[in-house]
C-alpha cells in the first residue's frame, strides 16, 4: 500500500445556472439593457445592484414556459482551493484506486445574475407598479437574501474530507485528484441551486404565480432561511450548518435585516 502526502493550489472557475421555472443555458440577447432598468424607482435599484439584474424581451422562452414572466438566475463561483490527499491503496472488492481527501477554498468570488425575461405585449404605463414585475423582483430578493449568502459562503469555505473512490486500476494521477474536488464542489453547488429553486417554486406556489398576494408575507418571507424553512425545502443541514442558521442567521439584528431587504416589495 502506498502513501503520499500533497499540498496544492488549484484555481477553477466555476459556473452553475439556476432558473426560476425552467433548467436552462440560453438566455435571451434581445432587449437586455431594457430601458426600464434605467428608469427604475431607487426602491428597485439595491436589489438590481445586488443581482447584477437584466430584464429581457422572449415570447418563445415564457410562452413555452406557460407564465407571465420568467426570472433566470445564474451562479458563478471563482474560487481558489488547497488540498491534501493520502493514497489508501487499491482495493480488490469494490476494484477502485482510493485516496483521503482534504480540501478547503481561499475566499471565493460569489457573484449573481438574474436576467427577468417578459413578452413583448407587456408594456404597461407604469411597469414598477405592476404586480406582474414585482413578483418577479421578489424571486431576485429570494436570491439575494442576506441570510442566502452567508450560507453560500458557509458551504463554500467549509473544509472537506472524505475518501474518494476512482474506478480504475492504476493510481489517480493529479488531474484526477483535481478533477474529484472539482466535482465534489459542484454538488454542492447544485444542492444550493435546488435550495434556491425550492424556494421560488414556493413562492409561486403560494401567490398563485403572482397573481394573488401571500398570506402573511412577512413571515413567510422570515421563515425561508429558518431550520425549518431549509428542512423543507429539503436541503441537507448537517449539526454544524443547522447551528449556524439558527443561532447566526435568524436572530434580532438579522430579522430586522431580512425585513428590510424585502419591506419595500409590498404591494
Amino acid at each position: 500500500m502506498s502513501h503520499r502526502i500533497q499540498f496544492a493550489p488549484i484555481r477553477i472557475a466555476l459556473v452553475l445556472t439556476l432558473l426560476a421555472v425552467v433548467h436552462t443555458h440560453a438566455v435571451a440577447q434581445s432587449n437586455r439593457n431594457h430601458p426600464w432598468i434605467a428608469d427604475a424607482p431607487g426602491e428597485f435599484v439595491r436589489l438590481i445592484d445586488q443581482g447584477n439584474v437584466k430584464i429581457a424581451v422572449d415570447d418563445d422562452r415564457v410562452r413555452k414556459a406557460g407564465k407571465s414572466a420568467l426570472t433566470l438566475f445564474q451562479f458563478f463561483v471563482d474560487y481558489d482551493f488547497k488540498f491534501r490527499h493520502q493514497l489508501l491503496g487499491y482495493d480488490e472488492e469494490s476494484m477502485t484506486w482510493q485516496a483521503k481527501m482534504v480540501a478547503w477554498m481561499d475566499q471565493p468570488k460569489v457573484r449573481l445574475e438574474h436576467t427577468i425575461c417578459l413578452q413583448s405585449s407587456f408594456n404597461p404605463a407604469s411597469p414598477w407598479e405592476t404586480k406582474l414585475l414585482r413578483h418577479e423582483f421578489d424571486h431576485v430578493a429570494i436570491s439575494t437574501d442576506p441570510r442566502l449568502t452567508k450560507i453560500i459562503r458557509r458551504t463554500l469555505q467549509q473544509r472537506r474530507e472524505w475518501v474518494a473512490k476512482f474506478q480504475q486500476t492504476s493510481a489517480p494521477n493529479e488531474l484526477e485528484l483535481r478533477k474529484n474536488i472539482r466535482d465534489t464542489v459542484v454538488a454542492e453547488v447544485e444542492l444550493l441551486e435546488q435550495l434556491i429553486q425550492s424556494q421560488y417554486d414556493l413562492l409561486d406556489k403560494e401567490s398563485s404565480q403572482g397573481l394573488s398576494e401571500i398570506e402573511k408575507r412577512d413571515a413567510f418571507f422570515r421563515g425561508l432561511y429558518t431550520v425549518d424553512g431549509l428542512e423543507r425545502s429539503k436541503y441537507k443541514l448537517d449539526t454544524q450548518m443547522k447551528a449556524f442558521v439558527k443561532d447566526k442567521l435568524n436572530g434580532t439584528a438579522s430579522i430586522k435585516e431580512v425585513q428590510g431587504h424585502y419591506l419595500f416589495l409590498r404591494p
